[in-house]
């Protein structure tokens, strides 16, 4: 235990009152000095006047040693109801919000005191459930906020160190409740599987450790990906389809989503990254996935007002672009690709121009003549499919002057003798 402590100045003990918290607290109170740990206990309101009796009891150890104590109470009930969770997912939602406040106010962590066959009955529900790699891995010693400095006691060295030290505990009478996941696990199904396989709990706890090596080893080899412009570029070129659910996974992660992204939305990716098809999809929490160069791109959905602005000189915000279209001289050569190139248009002979968003029917008088749609235009010029409806362009009617960052129509070309010349230039909000 003591390896992972000296790290934080302050840790919040969470306390419930029964065997496992309070040999955990009571090591502390003995081995720790009393201004480096607090206690919570969180009253979650499902036993009635057993969850009273076992607060009231921490409460009175706290005060009997001085102990600075953080008592909070939940409807564990009425939140499952209201949002449709079971109570044991009610409750461990509303104590880990407690958690995040209490690292955000006055601890740097908050210690549980999960132990050696709760890890055993974490992995073993988590393959029940159809987990992934990760899964296997059960929990570890620290996550983030939270650390489990008992996850290597087994559960008869902490009722041994408990008799050892005399220390007082509540019983738990739901323990016993068979309908809650985790004590039909611990009560029924891992006690038969033992009786036949007495080491099955070690074999859980050696494959967690196993797929933490395939973990780390996936770390490795998975590129780093990048968010920009709310989207994120996968490059499957290569790419061993391990590699390339990691990658979707992480991609959703920059994007804010890390949970209920499940197998199947991976497959349907991975099975539309190698189809001919050359459109989106959409997927879960407003996100839309496009094919793009040797990969895809993930991104979130954004839609952009069809605004409308008369031609002129200015800054315009527009399809989550500044567009800046200023009065030039002569026109600068210079080499440039990519959406962010400057663009020169002469429009002498041009009018009742505007500036907005691409719509059917868009059309372009192309270099070498002739007239073609704008979306086969844009397929020609290999404009990635995530742009195509939100760059600026520049218009008489349906007719397209100038694709902005992409390309100007015959019409609007630079001459010897043009007068009326402005440069076009985009830019990503």
């Amino acid at each position: 235990m003591v390896c992972i402590l000296d790290k934080y100045p302050i840790i919040a003990l969470a306390v419930s009152g029964g065997s496992d918290s309070m040999a955990m607290l009571e090591w502390f109170r003995q081995n720790r000095p009393k201004e480096s740990y607090v206690v919570i206990n969180i009253d979650h309101h499902i036993r009635g006047e057993e969850s009273k009796r076992d607060s009231d009891f921490v409460k009175r150890y706290a005060e009997k040693y001085g102990i600075k104590l953080y008592k909070y109470d939940v409807d564990a009930i009425s939140f499952a109801k209201e949002n449709g969770y079971t109570i044991e997912q009610s409750a461990r939602i509303l104590r880990h919000k407690i958690f995040e406040k209490a690292t955000a106010e006055y601890a740097y962590v908050v210690a549980t005191a999960h132990h050696k066959s709760d890890q055993e009955e974490s992995i073993f529900m988590h393959i029940a459930r159809g987990c992934g790699i990760n899964g296997l891995t059960g929990m570890a010693v620290e996550n983030g906020h939270i650390i489990h400095p008992l996850l290597h006691t087994s559960k008869a060295e902490i009722m041994e160190y408990i008799r050892d030290n005399k220390i007082e505990y509540c019983e738990d009478s739901t323990n016993l409740d068979n309908e809650y996941s985790r004590n039909f696990t611990r009560n029924e199904i891992l006690p038969v599987i033992k009786q036949k396989y007495p080491q099955f709990g070690n074999s859980l706890l050696n494959l967690a450790e196993i797929a933490k090596e395939v973990l780390d080893f996936i770390d490795q080899n998975t590129p780093t990906l990048m968010l920009e412009d709310n989207c994120v570029y996968c490059d499957f070129k290569n790419k061993h389809n391990v590699i390339k659910a990691e990658m979707i996974r992480r991609a959703f992660s920059l994007l804010g989503i890390n949970f209920d992204i499940e197998r199947k939305h991976i497959d349907i990716i991975l099975e539309f990254a190698e189809s001919n098809a050359n459109s989106s999809i959409d997927m879960p929490y407003d996100t839309v996935v496009y094919k793009e160069k040797d990969g895809v791109v993930i991104a979130k959905k954004i839609s952009y007002s069809q605004k409308k602005y008369r031609f002129s000189e200015g800054i315009f915000e527009i399809g989550g672009y500044e567009l800046q279209i200023c009065k030039a001289k002569k026109f600068e050569n210079c080499l440039q690709s990519g959406i962010d190139k400057n663009l020169y248009i002469a429009i002498d002979k041009l009018d009742s121009l505007e500036i907005r968003l691409r719509q059917n029917g868009d059309y372009i008088q192309k270099f070498g003549g002739g007239k073609k749609s704008l979306g086969d235009f844009l397929t020609d010029k290999k404009v990635p499919l995530r742009l195509r409806d939100r760059l600026p362009v520049i218009a008489i009617g349906q007719e397209i002057i100038c694709v902005c960052g992409v390309e100007i129509s015959s019409k609007a070309k630079v001459l010897e003798d043009s007068k009326q010349i402005y440069k076009i230039n985009i830019n990503a909000l």
